[in-house]
């Protein structure tokens, strides 16, 4: 499969390390990769974050339509199981 120009997806270290697989673009201008992590990281935890994320733009950072939509999904599936 070839990427679109000017995009790469990329991987967490955590996720790559965990044999995890949550994988975003990164563009050229998108959300903080840093701080999308570790959203998602505490999204798995006993006390998730309850208020949306708001998550700077930076250089080189996750496709932000990727990043909304993976957490939209893990929101919903940790409302479910509740």
């Amino acid at each position: 499969m070839r990427e679109a120009r000017g995009v790469r997806t990329v991987f967490s270290r955590k996720a790559r390390e965990s044999g995890g697989g949550f994988g975003f673009a990164l563009v050229r201008r998108g959300y903080d990769r840093g701080q999308v992590d570790a959203y998602i990281e505490r999204l798995s935890q006993a006390e998730p974050p309850a208020a949306p994320p708001a998550f700077d733009l930076v250089r080189r950072g996750y496709d932000r339509g990727q990043v909304d939509a993976r957490i939209e999904e893990l929101r919903a599936l940790r409302t479910a199981g509740e």
